[in-house]
């Protein structure tokens, strides 16, 4: 079985660094976001993904949508490929 592989467009890594929170130091808010890329990739890279939903409305509609850690994922699975299409941070307006 070929491994998944999981894209993160430029974009979206240039939007996970702006991520700000009054939880962390300047210091930690990168450890976060590491950890953050790390449980989405071990997550979206399993074949069974079974803790996705499809989104019904907004600029997302009808693409799969997947939570973790009160960050909003929506991706593409593509061939053998997961393409990251957006994320959105905690609290972030529709």
């Amino acid at each position: 079985m070929t491994p998944r592989r999981i894209i993160w467009p430029i974009p979206i890594r240039a939007k996970l660094l702006t991520f700000r929170s009054p939880h962390f130091t300047r210091d930690e808010t990168p450890n976060f976001i590491a950890q953050f890329i790390i449980g989405t990739e071990d997550l979206l890279s399993n074949p069974v993904v079974s803790r996705h939903y499809t989104e019904e409305y907004g600029e997302f509609k009808g693409m799969s949508r997947i939570v973790i850690r009160t960050f909003k994922v929506y991706y593409e699975v593509i061939g053998h490929d997961v393409v990251i299409l957006g994320v959105k941070f905690p609290g972030e307006a529709l």
